[in-house]
């Protein structure tokens, strides 16, 4: 067993990263990027190789992103190395200046079968063997999960129970913060998205993607599907146009160790 402390930028979980076996950085752990991202800067710095193709995800709010792919000779993570890892090359100009900062984002996809748990309140990542697997599914709550493989990119999907009772589908992405829901689900869950207690914010994003953001707090309690030990009462919540039914962000995770198993399609909720 590997333990790595993490720190925070802002709700962002930030951990130590080696590329090329001695070149020190900093990435963003984020269970919602999909595919690993590498700086142009750090890129050019450790001879990622142009793969002479692309990847084309998309964001939560449907618009598509393209990245050009590479190959990074190596890159480390505690005791955890890949190497000729498909990554894709970012230009992080146009993020806000403290993550301009960082080397990259680091996935899901860099784990792959590798089972890991973000311990927020120890504030460590830590890399499992079978037998500390064991113990965290023994004394931790299992909810099943959806993993969706898109070539060199991950995604984790997992069922929530709404006030209410009706069950959806959210992205497990670690890069956001409150809970996010399609703003269709609005009235279901009892929210006016032009009542007074609603903040509403338009703007536009990095990508130059327009949008509209309202914000509140949710009356009642959210649950994993079949989980309802781990509920959360009165969560903030967000409200804007999505390609997904929601997102469930740091807000959530951040009161549990969240241990990931991909190969078993589950996450593994431990309390501190």
């Amino acid at each position: 067993m590997s333990s790595t402390p993490f720190d925070y930028l802002h709700h962002l979980v930030v951990v130590p990263v080696t590329a090329n076996g001695s070149l020190e950085s900093r990435f963003v752990l984020d269970s919602g990027i999909g595919l690993t991202i590498v700086s142009e800067a750090l890129g050019e710095a450790i001879g990622a190789e142009p793969a002479g193709s692309s990847f084309t995800g998309r964001r939560m709010s449907g618009q598509e992103v393209t990245v050009p792919l590479a190959a990074a000779p190596s890159l480390s993570l505690g005791g955890l190395v890949r190497e000729e890892v498909e990554v894709g090359v970012l230009d992080l100009s146009g993020f806000p200046p403290e993550l301009q900062e960082i080397g990259g984002f680091v996935s899901l996809a860099f784990f792959g079968e590798t089972p890991f748990t973000v311990d927020y309140p120890n504030r460590v990542v830590t890399l499992e063997t079978p037998e500390t697997l064991a113990g965290r599914a023994e004394a931790g709550e299992a909810v099943d999960v959806r993993v969706e493989r898109d070539g060199p990119s991950m995604t984790v999907f997992l069922p929530l129970t709404l006030p209410g009772g009706r069950s959806i589908e959210v992205e497990v992405d670690m890069g956001s913060d409150a809970l996010i829901l399609d703003e269709e689900l609005a009235a279901e869950v009892g929210v006016r998205l032009d009542g007074p207690e609603v903040r509403r914010v338009e703007g536009t994003d990095e990508t130059g993607h327009a949008y509209v953001r309202s914000f509140t707090r949710l009356s009642g309690a959210i649950h994993p599907g079949g989980a309802p030990a781990l509920t959360h009462a009165d969560p903030d919540v967000m409200f804007q146009r999505l390609m997904y039914e929601g997102l469930v962000g740091d807000s959530f995770l951040r009161r549990f160790a969240v241990t990931y198993d991909l190969a078993r399609e589950r996450l593994i909720f431990g309390r501190a």
